[in-house]
């Protein structure tokens, strides 16, 4: 009885495997490339050029930084569907690592961050919406410059709404995924529960901003009011997850992943 017991033991899929596979040494270093990518191209994207060009509470200004930068805008855009197309093989990748750990949390965890990709691609239509409003369309002269304006910044609002949305997805998915590591050893597990607690305190975040918006409206206009620099410093600070998918990433690539010998 106790051998077969031992036995079932050990073929539950919840249970850590004592062997880590080829495909899954693979997968850990696509996933450490990918969140290295997924990262830059995130905080480029948001930090470096959709943050500067937009003026609190100042739609003409904000269309005219927009106008001034377009092809910036542009790249921007592009950046976006690149990371989302790049999420979606880091979400393979973590999905082959992590599935022998636990297979149900992983397909939750991959399903989460699938909800976000979906999210992320689908608000960058609004971008090319506000791109559209401000150009010099002939369909466009039924409205003032104004009501353009006004209107190109409800589409960005629109976006940035869109953005909370995906990164609760995101916070759900890696909060999972995250939890796996810690249970499975691969990486130091200073660095996993680095990242559960980032993940979680990206959910209680974005759960904190939907129920009381209004406290980070004096936040966010500061925020914006400083350099490119200075704000992607501050979100490495106040948004830990940013910080550790770095760490990860780059121990992902650089060690791989293995599990610590007993005793």
């Amino acid at each position: 009885m106790s051998t077969v017991a031992s036995t079932n033991r050990l073929n539950r899929p919840e249970m850590t495997p004592r062997m880590i596979e080829p495909a899954q040494h693979t997968a850990a270093k696509v996933a450490g490339i990918l969140y290295l990518i997924t990262t830059v191209m995130a905080a480029f994207a948001e930090f470096f050029v959709r943050a500067p060009l937009i003026v609190s509470g100042d739609a003409a200004q904000t269309a005219s930084n927009i106008m001034a930068n377009a092809q910036l805008f542009r790249v921007s855009i592009v950046c976006d569907l690149l990371m989302a197309a790049g999420v979606v093989i880091l979400n393979l990748a973590l999905y082959r690592l992590l599935a022998p750990v636990h297979r149900s949390l992983a397909l939750l965890a991959a399903s989460w961050r699938m909800f976000e990709v979906a999210v992320h691609a689908a608000i960058t239509v609004s971008s090319f919406v506000v791109l559209r409003l401000l150009s010099d369309a002939d369909y466009l002269d039924a409205f003032e410059p104004g009501q353009l304006q006004a209107l190109a910044r409800l589409f960005l609002g629109a976006h940035g709404s869109g953005y909370i949305v995906a990164l609760l997805f995101f916070g759900l998915g890696s909060t999972t995924y995250f939890y796996l590591l810690v249970r499975s050893r691969y990486v130091p597990r200073v660095i996993a529960l680095l990242g559960v607690a980032g993940s979680a305190l990206t959910v209680l975040f974005v759960l904190v901003r939907m129920l009381f918006p209004e406290w980070e409206t004096v936040a966010i206009a500061a925020i914006r009011a400083l350099p490119a620099v200075p704000q992607a410093l501050l979100a490495m600070v106040f948004v830990p997850i940013l910080a550790f998918e770095v760490i990860l990433g780059t121990w992902l690539l650089v060690k791989g992943v293995r599990i610590p010998e007993a005793g």
